[in-house]
């Protein structure tokens, strides 16, 4: 449940939901031992003294009390000591303000990595037995409870709006109606990390525009050092390229979103959309309407033969693959390199916080070497190393601030919706698990365990972690997800056209074929593939001339 393989898996559901990668606010105080907020620790008037010789009214609980039983089916297995001591101290918790709803854990598939499998076993009966699921993993179902619905509303345990509980920004799962059918509890996002002391030797300084990047990675590379270790499988050709054409393409969020009459219109929120090229989560503030998209590239409204494509290829060449190890391009263990102080600079996730703090730590664990293939362990010291956010690219064509590929992992949340009075209460339990109450209670019991190893920063608020955590993701801020449809042109999960578009990438950095000329030949792919890649995302051509239409209506 926790893997960071699961965190593609939801990125994918992001990306096939548009076409079909922590901050504290204010809050009432919750007691520690995890008991329901009472009114006068909410701040909230205290009941008068009863009388002299009066017995004091029983007192009344502050929210809706459940009976019942809920049966919890998340991604993982029966004998993890982690995930089941945590459930025993959430379960406890919850107990003591529902005592009269029974929590039942039951996680399913395995290392194989077969939940996808056997979730949809479990969905395509007519009565499911679970009501919890990772339901991210089979986005088709159509009995998910969609939380947006429940956001804003008042969280019993806490006093506040759930939103102000939970990060409900930074990331949202939908499903193809447009449905938030899945909530996380931790973040995923991409950063860069250095080796300090190769930074200080040669007097270095971290890059703080792309600009700055090339110069200092030349400077690394005279000192004959690999500057950047990474890879052309997914994070040049996906994060990267995702990142940075992102800050090119603001003004395109205008002409996707849902325009008023369109099916999935909603008068609030995109009666009030306001096309600020600043917003870290523009994307956000509107319904994404696929169509318009695939319409508006039909028609010419957007484009990749640009300028705008022109001068970030041209920026990216400055750096991929002249300041890469040489084969960059075939290969996907850059990490090493960086271990071993052959490489100055790697990009990589959150997840990768811990892993480096550990292997610094265990420099001669026979076991880890060899399941990171390092035979040369000459060079093998341990060094001080830091990160970096995305540095920005700068011009005149930029529209906008830099973002990052920011996910997902933890624990996967959905509802699967039954009859009212079930689907209240499991959502109650929901929105007290993914509250202070209920997720520092969750956490405490993975420490206890000695199994807390989070992916990325915990996104529900309030919630206290051992303070090596604390201090290892204190430095991670939180830019906004690029990764959405409109940043990677060289995708449309055609396979054989993905590798042709990959291909002329790969040409472009080369320098075999100019900037200009790439934008030109990638443009005429999507020109000429056109049919078949809104075909495969489940469109046709009747949907795209109707965008206001829902698809296949």
């Amino acid at each position: 449940m926790k893997k960071i393989s699961s965190m593609l898996v939801v990125t994918l559901l992001a990306l096939t939901a548009i076409l079909s990668a922590c901050s504290n606010s204010s809050a009432p105080i919750v007691p520690a031992n995890n008991e329901p907020a009472t009114q006068e620790n909410n701040g909230a008037n205290t009941p008068a003294e009863p009388a002299a010789g009066q017995e004091p009214a029983a007192a009344e609980p502050d929210h809706k009390q459940y009976s019942g039983e809920i049966v919890i089916s998340l991604n993982g297995n029966s004998d993890d000591v982690g995930d089941a001591k945590a459930f025993e101290a959430l379960a406890a918790a919850y107990k003591k303000v529902q005592p009269n709803v029974k929590l039942v854990w039951e996680p399913k598939g395995s290392s194989a990595g077969d939940y996808p499998t056997v979730l949809g076993t479990m969905l395509a009966v007519g009565n499911p037995r679970p009501d919890l699921v990772a339901g991210n993993y089979v986005p088709t179902y159509d009995k998910y409870l969609n939380f947006d619905k429940y956001r804003y509303q008042v969280n019993p345990y806490t006093g506040n709006k759930w939103d102000d509980d939970l990060d409900f920004n930074f990331f949202v799962a939908k499903n193809a109606k447009g449905d938030r059918i899945m909530l996380p509890t931790q973040s995923v996002h991409i950063m860069w990390f250095y080796n300090k002391d190769i930074f200080d030797k040669l007097d270095l300084q971290p890059p703080t525009n792309w600009d700055e990047l090339a110069a200092v990675s030349e400077k690394i590379n005279a000192a004959g050092i690999i500057p950047i270790a990474s890879n052309f499988v997914w994070k040049v050709p996906q994060w990267v390229i995702e990142i940075y054409l992102d800050q090119f393409t603001r003004n395109w969020h205008d002409i996707v979103r849902a325009h008023e009459g369109d099916y999935n219109y909603d008068d609030e929120l995109d009666g009030n959309f306001k096309a600020d090229p600043n917003d870290p989560y523009i994307d956000l503030k509107y319904n994404f309407n696929q169509a318009r998209m695939y319409k508006a590239i039909k028609d010419g409204q957007i484009r990749f033969d640009t300028p705008e494509m022109t001068q970030m290829v041209t920026n990216m060449a400055k750096v991929f693959p002249k300041y890469a190890q040489k084969d960059f391009f075939v290969s996907t263990d850059d990490y090493p390199l960086f271990l071993q102080q052959k490489a100055a600079m790697i990009i990589d996730g959150t997840w990768s916080l811990p892993t480096v703090k550990q292997d610094m730590a265990n420099l001669n664990d026979p076991a880890r070497l060899k399941e990171l293939k390092i035979t040369d362990t000459s060079s093998l010291k341990p060094f001080n190393w830091g990160t970096f956010e995305n540095p920005p690219m700068t011009g005149d064509l930029v529209q906008g601030p830099v973002r990052s590929v920011e996910s997902a992992t933890g624990e996967y949340v959905s509802i699967i919706e039954k009859n009212q009075a079930q689907t209240d209460m499991v959502l109650d339990f929901v929105m007290f698990w993914l509250s202070q109450p209920g997720y520092q209670a969750w956490v405490d019991g993975m420490v206890a365990a000695d199994e807390f190893n989070p992916g990325g920063p915990v996104m529900v608020k309030n919630v206290k972690v051992p303070a090596e955590i604390e201090e290892m993701f204190k430095g991670v801020k939180m830019l906004g997800n690029a990764e959405i449809p409109l940043n990677n042109p060289l995708s449309t999960r055609v396979p054989d056209l993905d590798k042709a578009h990959f291909n002329l990438y790969k040409e472009a950095l080369e320098g075999k074929i100019t900037p200009e000329e790439f934008g030109k030949k990638l443009q005429e792919s999507w020109t000429k593939n056109f049919d078949a890649i809104i075909k495969n995302a489940g469109l046709t051509a009747e949907d795209i001339e109707h965008p206001e239409r829902a698809p296949g209506q």
